[in-house]
């Protein structure tokens, strides 16, 4: 028995040691801390644009001396006061927009933001894309709890929100950035945030030139204000007004609501709304507009969405055209951030009073392409 012993008090004192190793582990090594990295930046951008022939339209065709159609190519409200029919059977491909957007973080507070459009709308004294500023301004971050202001020329409150919730810029743009009645950007200053830490109470308020991307060239301002509210988790509401004074006595506001709600596989919105513009002499205008517009998904690759819009350019007046858009079409995402959208948007017009109606509709079949891109 006692020749045990040691080897009995050996093992012990083997599985012990370990033990005692587990129990107590040697001290960690302090690392040192590393001051964020700033500035840092990140390039990025899209493009999208179209294959498009129109199905129906004016059938007259005339031409000039360098041998250019006469009628239009693709159905654009904002570039005559009155309806403009596009040209029957004209066809073509063309870069409706493109993005280059440099974002520059200064500090855990301060960003900043520049921006540069090509928009086929507007072109050089040579007839070519041009390229204007679409946005530049500093951000600052929680001026106040859960608000950040911002200088410099920034999006409106206007309709990024239901543009966002559209989901189909690169198709077409909401009724009333359509419509021309609003810009998406101008130059002034911005406060948002929310009022409650859980986001259900938002507000952007904008005091801007009023004049977009162009220079200030008076007096009068623009001010902005939207009440983002998100009740409960999938529905939206967007109570919308701004207001501008102008040169003679007069004024202009417009007043908007949009609401949304996202479905298990889609999303169901509206918008509607009605300017006022004040007129010394004469009568007073109102246009008035409302949209209606879904998507849905079958995959992850493949959706579906659909849009309708009708737009009265006064319903003060007696004697108008009003008009009637529907557009419809697929989303294909074969690689992720490239995306082929084949689509019709579709015009009629309806005459109220003596006004006469243009002879005949629009109906335009669309490919389009998008794609976008980033760097960090």
């Amino acid at each position: 028995m006692n020749r045990i012993r040691p080897w009995l008090l050996a093992l012990a004192l083997g599985v012990a040691a370990p033990a005692a190793a587990q129990t107590n582990p040697p001290p960690a090594v302090p690392v040192p801390s590393t001051e964020p990295d700033f500035p840092r930046g990140r390039i990025s951008g899209l493009i999208f644009g179209d294959y498009y022939y129109n199905v129906a339209g004016d059938p007259h065709h005339g031409y000039n001396a360098a041998g250019a159609d006469s009628g239009r190519a693709y159905i654009d409200p904002t570039t005559g006061s009155s309806p403009q029919v596009i040209g029957k059977d004209l066809n073509g491909t063309q870069i409706r927009r493109v993005y280059f957007q440099v974002d520059n973080d200064l500090s855990v507070k301060v960003s900043s933001r520049f921006r540069l459009e090509v928009d086929s709308n507007e072109l050089t004294s040579g007839g070519k894309l041009g390229v204007f500023v679409k946005a530049a301004y500093l951000q600052i971050k929680d001026v106040v709890p859960r608000g950040n202001f911002t200088f410099g020329m920034s999006n409106t409150p206007t309709f990024e929100n239901s543009e966002e919730f559209w989901g189909y810029r690169s198709v077409e743009k909401t009724i009333t950035d359509f419509r021309g009645l609003a810009s998406s950007s101008d130059l002034g200053v911005q406060l948002k945030g929310f009022l409650d830490g859980s986001h259900k109470l938002g507000y952007n308020a904008m005091l801007g030139d009023g004049t977009g991307q162009r220079p200030e060239n008076n007096r009068y301002k623009r001010g902005y204000f939207a009440l983002p509210l998100r009740p409960i988790e999938d529905l939206r509401i967007e109570p919308y007004v701004d207001y501008e004074a102008a040169p003679g006595e007069t004024d202009r506001a417009m007043y908007k609501i949009f609401t949304g709600y996202e479905l298990k596989r889609g999303a169901i919105g509206a918008e509607a709304f009605q300017r006022v513009q004040h007129v010394v002499s004469g009568r007073n205008s109102k246009p008035t507009g409302v949209s209606v517009f879904g998507r849905m998904g079958f995959t992850e690759k493949v959706r579906a969405f659909a849009r309708f819009d009708r737009f009265q350019p006064n319903t003060l007046a007696a004697n108008r055209v009003d008009t009637d858009m529907y557009i419809a079409g697929l989303d294909f995402e074969p690689y992720k951030d490239v995306r082929l959208q084949p689509n019709f948007e579709m015009t009629q017009y309806h005459a109220r009073g003596i006004a006469r109606a243009p002879a005949h509709h629009d109906l335009q079949a669309r490919l389009t392409f998008y794609w976008r891109f980033s760097k960090p």
